[in-house]
């Protein structure tokens, strides 16, 4: 349990001054909150509720009752919401919270890359993300001792920021500091997954140089460890992963030529250029409504992996060059160090040129009709942003996210659940997250819209409560930094 964000409130001193007084009697151990006239919305039935009174005690939820009543509102600070709507605080289950920007240094003469962690950013990461109901973060891919970090500094109060399910640095055929750690044998994967686990990581993550060979090594390993594994894959086909018994998937970037036919590989083969151009040459060739396609989709059906497609990341790169959304959400909200680095050099389109982003844009109708099918199975669908990659900034990338697979055709009702209760319970923490309810955490988001209605009313935030904590709208703005 995350002791108060009041105990050791150590932020930047214009930002705590602001903070305190709206948090002063919302958050003691002690306190209780009274949350009356508001709708809950039940994604899991397409419906908000009558208007109701939830009470707070502490970091929990202990009841829900009909708006007015008096049991709820007794000894409790008590704030009408006016018929607003109360949902979930939402799970971002792609945020590298820590990560520093992608450097290239000499070294002995030779150039090495690393993605060192940094705590600046971490901290400027978490508040954000805060800011726009982002409660719950999985990093899948990471400094384990930044990680436990920031922990201890959530846990002791020195920082507002979602609470954190991490995996380590991602393993992989080679090293790069910060990021990704190599395993070249079965027992050196053993070896490594080993110490992750020792070092508190929640999860595995698998890479995409990984032979087939390695990647079951490590899918073992894993569950050997009661770990998880989750993966991004390129050259391995996701259908062969998950009859590994691969736990997730990341990215909607499936790029292997064993889902395309004979007929398409050779297509693609001939003229491919690797690297990130295969985010569209990949897709020129492959058929989501193909039998390739239908092999994955019952896979899906079949294994159920946890799965983040990240639309947000890819589309970003698609229109990086136009004047778009995504370059002013990170112009106002990403940290001043990753921007600079995005804007001088490390982006995913790379030498693309005018030809290539009018051939990027062509396929992603492809990208959403694959979306939408994977969306209909019966696997475990969550959502994820790929934050601190170039152009994806905290928070309210998800609120894009969520507006991409909804323009793809994905019902409003299954994203919900996708950013609430599915996240959870791929969390393993379903007992206290993702849900409006009794004994669960008071991690809430409360809305000035129904976003069942309309999926950007995500964006329509009212208050945050976090951990039991109010945050209302000068608050919230704080900790934007505006």
């Amino acid at each position: 349990m995350r002791r108060s964000i009041l105990a050791r409130l150590l932020l930047p001193s214009t930002l705590a001054c602001a903070l305190v007084p709206a948090l002063a009697n919302a958050r003691p151990t002690d306190s209780m909150l009274a949350l009356d006239n508001v709708h809950i919305v039940e994604a899991e039935h397409n419906r908000v509720t009558a208007p109701s009174c939830v009470r707070v005690q502490g970091d929990r939820i202990t009841g829900i009752t009909p708006a007015g009543d008096a049991a709820c509102r007794r000894g409790a600070r008590t704030v009408d919401l006016q018929g607003r709507y109360l949902m979930p605080g939402l799970i971002d289950m792609h945020a590298h919270l820590t990560l520093g920007p992608l450097e290239i240094k000499r070294e002995r003469g030779q150039a090495v890359m690393q993605a060192l962690p940094d705590d600046d950013i971490a901290e400027h990461n978490a508040r954000r993300l805060v800011a726009f109901g982002v409660t719950t973060v999985r990093n899948p891919g990471g400094d384990l001792e930044a990680a436990s970090r920031y922990k201890a500094r959530l846990a002791a109060g020195e920082l507002v920021g979602p609470e954190a399910f991490n995996a380590g640095p991602v393993i992989n055929n080679a090293d790069l500091a910060g990021l990704s750690t190599a395993a070249h044998s079965a027992e050196a994967m053993e070896q490594v997954v080993r110490a992750q686990v020792e070092a508190g990581a929640d999860w595995i993550k698998l890479y995409t140089g990984l032979s087939p060979e390695l990647l079951q090594a490590g899918i073992d390993a894993a569950h050997g460890h009661g770990r998880l594994a989750v993966a991004h894959l390129e050259s391995i086909a996701w259908t062969d992963a998950l009859a590994m018994g691969l736990d997730g998937i990341v990215h909607l970037m499936p790029l292997s030529p064993d889902l395309l036919t004979a007929e398409q590989r050779a297509a693609w083969q001939a003229t491919a250029r690797g690297g990130t151009y295969s985010f569209f040459e990949w897709w020129e060739h492959f058929d989501p409504d193909g039998p390739q396609a239908d092999r994955v989709v019952a896979a899906y059906e079949q294994h159920r992996p946890v799965f983040d497609a990240t639309l947000v990341a890819f589309h970003a790169a698609f229109v990086q060059d136009q004047d778009n959304p995504y370059k002013d959400d990170a112009r106002r909200y990403a940290h001043p160090r990753l921007l600079a680095h995005w804007n001088e050099w490390f982006t995913f389109a790379i030498g693309w040129e005018a030809g290539d982003f009018e051939r990027a844009r062509a396929v992603w109708p492809k990208v959403q009709r694959m979306a939408v099918r994977l969306h209909a199975t019966d696997a475990r669908m969550t959502l994820g942003t790929d934050m601190s990659n170039p152009w994806i900034a905290p928070g309210i990338s998800l609120h894009r996210e969520l507006q991409l697979l909804s323009e793809a055709g994905v019902p409003t009702a299954q994203l919900l659940l996708a950013a609430t209760r599915n996240a959870a319970d791929a969390l393993g923490a379903s007992e206290r997250l993702g849900r409006v309810a009794p004994g669960f955490n008071a991690d809430l988001l409360v809305l000035d819209a129904n976003p069942l209605d309309d999926i950007r009313h995500t964006r329509g935030i009212h208050a945050v409560v976090l951990d039991g904590a109010l945050l209302t709208t000068d608050a919230l703005n704080r900790l934007k930094g505006e």
